[in-house]
């Protein structure tokens, strides 16, 4: 938390150039990064096309809807449950879904280079945090998110002894938290910086006066933890293969097209779409290990001294889970996508502003397929000063 004190506290000083004329030397530090950043902001620009607001400072009241969906599917093999004497095959694929999530929170920024933040209304420890910085010809962001849920949908389809099943399970609730935290950070180049501006679209820094386009170069970096490895959930650990942590990483680069379309004086809409190759995949995996085995039948005990899991819920009282390895893979090349749309509308120092983006990611270890849809809606009013 510190540290993002320290960048608000850095953006506000900015404020304070102007008080006096001879000025310590973090003030004379911070009137240069000013003064190249306002330079910047017009250097090379059509103003035919792009117009830089004289008011530098931004500051918006921001709402925003977001939703993810995490899939996990796992095979337990014939090989695998031969060794438990049981002649079948499971498959389980579960879908760690948080409630859809309404957030509240702000955003201040000079020029385009700003921080925010924003918490869940429904106190479900959800939270997230942004930097931006977009120029002329570039721009980089970094968002993290972090929340916790015990909602989950799951599906076993398979057979055992010679008799298929497939049995859904909607709507359910695991026994203790699910705590997910994701990072992601891009970056991208407009080649045609002179008459687009990815700022009037997605930060309100600049204003887009007739239409215009860019091909973009983007690189992106996304990493995940999903962590649910406490004793109350080590049967659903069970039914995923032993697997009780994951963590996620992976690097892409992408080559995409964004349009600035103005159909009417101070209304921007924009629609941005970049396929995402994705150079590298790192995924580990830490598995775990019960006193309790779901594939025991009543009074069996395991020659390890695990027993069947009773009836009721006697078993909550003293099962145990315990770290017995870990599996590192670094996975093939595949392809993602990044995908986003804006609508603005300015009226004096003021603006309104709707944008989303959508990001899909797919990978793979062992007998463990992992699917990850986040997707996120802003609305925001701001004022410029």
């Amino acid at each position: 938390m510190k540290r993002y004190i320290i960048i608000g506290i850095t953006l506000c000083c900015c404020i304070l150039l102007s008080a006096q004329d001879r000025k310590p030397w973090p003030l004379r530090v911070l009137n240069s990064v000013k003064t190249y950043i306002d330079s910047s902001a017009v250097r090379g620009i059509d103003h035919n096309y792009i117009q830089i607001p004289k008011k530098p400072w931004a500051v918006m009241l921001k709402y925003r809807a977001n939703d993810m969906d995490l899939r996990s599917t796992s095979t337990i093999s014939h090989e695998m449950l031969a060794e438990k004497n049981i002649d079948g095959e499971f498959n389980w694929e579960t879908a760690f879904k948080p409630r859809s999530e309404s957030y509240l929170g702000g955003w201040i920024g000079y020029r385009g280079y700003g921080l925010g933040y924003s918490f869940s209304l429904h106190r479900t420890n959800g939270r997230n945090f942004s930097i931006g910085a977009t120029g002329a010809n570039y721009g980089v962001n970094l968002r993290m998110r972090r929340f916790f849920t015990r909602n989950l949908e799951a599906h076993m389809w398979g057979y055992e002894n010679g008799v298929t099943f497939d049995i859904p399970f909607d709507d359910t609730e695991t026994w203790d938290d699910i705590k997910v935290k994701t990072f992601i950070f891009d970056g991208f180049y407009m080649f045609n910086g002179k008459r687009f501006s990815y700022a009037a679209a997605y930060d309100q820094s600049s204003i887009q006066l007739r239409s215009a386009g860019s091909f973009m170069l983007g690189l992106m970096w996304f990493q995940t933890s999903i962590d649910y490895a406490r004793p109350l959930n080590a049967l659903l650990i069970q039914l995923l293969g032993g697997v009780g942590r994951i963590k996620l990483h992976e690097g892409s680069i992408g080559v995409g097209y964004s349009y600035n379309w103005v159909p009417a004086k101070n209304l921007l809409i924009n629609i941005t779409a970049m396929p995402m190759l994705v150079v590298y995949t790192r995924t580990k995996v830490h598995l775990y290990d019960s006193n309790y085995d779901i594939f025991l039948d009543e009074g069996e005990v395991s020659p390890t001294g695990k027993y069947p899991v009773p009836d009721d819920l006697r078993w909550q009282d003293d099962i145990t889970l315990e770290e017995v390895s870990s599996v590192t893979k670094y996975g093939k090349p595949s392809l993602n996508i990044d995908a986003r749309a804006s609508i603005t509308y300015n009226f004096n120092r003021y603006f309104i502003n709707v944008f989303g983006q959508v990001n899909h990611w797919n990978n793979k270890i062992e007998y463990n397929k992992i699917k990850l849809t986040d997707w996120y809606v802003n609305a925001s009013l701001g004022f410029r000063f």
